[in-house]
């Protein structure tokens, strides 16, 4: 049973790009939730909790690990080098 656990999930990531936009994808779903959690428009100063912060704190990470993810996926597209094009214009 072991066995058929491991390989499942080594054939679930075998596409890091997939895998990448996922996460993106999800990324980006979860900052706009912590948005609204954490909104300052929606929620007076004194309403303001440890949830609260802790959204904001989520959102910051996000907003910094996103760019890197983005950076990532790019090493993962296919190269391509030294192609000429010998009709455009």
């Amino acid at each position: 049973m072991i066995s058929l656990t491991i390989s499942r999930s080594r054939a679930m990531f075998t596409d890091p790009l997939n895998l990448i936009d996922q996460t993106i994808d999800n990324l980006e779903t979860l900052t706009v939730l912590f948005e609204d959690e954490s909104d300052e428009r929606t929620h007076r100063a004194s309403d303001y909790s440890l949830n609260m912060q802790r959204c904001r704190d989520a959102q910051r990470a996000i907003a910094m690990l996103l760019p890197k993810l983005r950076a990532a996926r790019l090493t993962q597209l296919p190269q391509v080098h030294g192609q000429i094009c010998f009709n455009c214009d």
